[in-house]
């Protein structure tokens, strides 16, 4: 098969963005802030919860909520099956204890997926996550996202992110 045929074939399926982070992340705020909707109910399962939605600027997307990158073999394993067909992971990071997500962006980035980080819940720190991004960004080589899903700051900067990393 040639690039173009590959091209219009990624085309032509639905994107599938993947929600990465630690449990009580914010993955499932990000995902209502994200559709501008209240769909995405926090579940303790340990399964990933697959939802058709339109993001605005992106159109019909697949939205792959995981179960989460720790709390137990189960959880986790689910969550690694989930990653293997996702096009766009969306990293949270919610504190400066960040050595796992980390490893999952070199793992994402391994497999050839397309990574953004996310400083999320910025509105519980004093300097709204600058110093976590600064570090992150060090870290990983990729700048990432401040946002509060809670208080809408960042969604559209997101957006715009996501837009232009699935253009290139």
């Amino acid at each position: 098969m040639s690039n173009d045929e590959k091209t219009n074939q990624a085309k032509l399926k639905m994107l599938k963005i993947g929600i990465f982070g630690k449990r009580s992340s914010g993955k499932s705020a990000l995902i209502n802030a994200l559709s501008g909707e209240d769909s995405a109910e926090v579940s303790e399962t340990t399964e990933p919860i697959y939802k058709a939605m339109d993001i605005q600027g992106l159109g019909a997307v697949t939205v792959v909520d995981t179960a989460g990158l720790d709390g137990g073999a189960k959880r986790v394993a689910k969550t690694q099956a989930a990653a293997e067909d996702i096009d766009v992971a969306l990293m949270l990071i919610a504190n400066d204890s960040m050595e796992l997500e980390l490893a999952w962006i070199n793992r994402l980035n391994r497999a050839g997926t397309l990574v953004i980080p996310i400083v999320s819940q910025i509105d519980k720190w004093p300097d709204n996550g600058k110093l976590l991004a600064a570090a992150i960004r060090e870290a990983s080589g990729k700048k990432p996202v401040c946002v509060s899903a809670k208080e809408k700051i960042g969604i559209d900067e997101l957006r715009s992110e996501i837009i232009k990393l699935v253009q290139m």
